[in-house]
């Protein structure tokens, strides 16, 4: 003897499913929002030329440049002159630093791959009221570079892949968690 169900409890079970599912849809999206995560007073930001404090020419463009468009890739901050921005994002590179990782093993005096280093510090300033909108940080933008006959060479192709890298974190900095 089969125990079948019947027409009333399965309407019932059908009713109770697309209540429960209509309850999920509904209350499980509450704190969801659309736009930025954080609450701020300014849309537009200058971002000048980085300052070079390093013996490496030519870095403070592709650094400053990096950082213009991974915001620009971002789309929360408007690019403006100094003058039309809300907000002055300043930068100075401190320090370029190249580390030996591996060297020949017939020649332990030349080394064959290099880790460079670009450390960067930037603070960003409301220009109409003066309030610092992020403190001083420092951050890093790292790249390993392999030498083959020309060490000058394979560093100019890694700096781009620096540069993006720090812009990739100044961009963070200033878009997801102002401080």
């Amino acid at each position: 003897m089969s125990r079948r169900a019947s027409p009333g409890s399965r309407s019932h079970v059908a009713r109770t499913v697309q209540l429960t599912l209509a309850c999920i849809f509904a209350f499980g999206c509450a704190g969801y929002h659309v736009g930025p995560v954080t609450k701020r007073n300014f849309n537009s930001i200058a971002v000048p030329v980085f300052r070079n404090a390093t013996l490496h020419p030519q870095v403070e463009a592709q650094i400053s440049n990096a950082v213009i468009q991974r915001l620009q890739q971002d789309g929360s901050l408007r690019i403006e002159s100094e003058r039309r921005a809300d907000v002055v994002l300043k930068g100075s590179i401190t320090k370029y630093e190249r580390q030996a990782l591996r060297s020949l093993r017939t020649d332990t005096g030349s080394p064959r791959e290099y880790e460079i280093t670009i450390t960067v510090r930037v603070e960003a300033t409301d220009r109409r009221t003066g309030e610092t909108v992020l403190k001083s940080t420092e951050l890093e933008g790292k790249s390993d570079v392999f030498i083959g006959e020309d060490q000058q060479s394979a560093e100019e192709q890694a700096l781009p892949l620096i540069a993006d890298d720090i812009g990739k974190r100044v961009a963070g900095l200033l878009v997801e968690s102002w401080q």
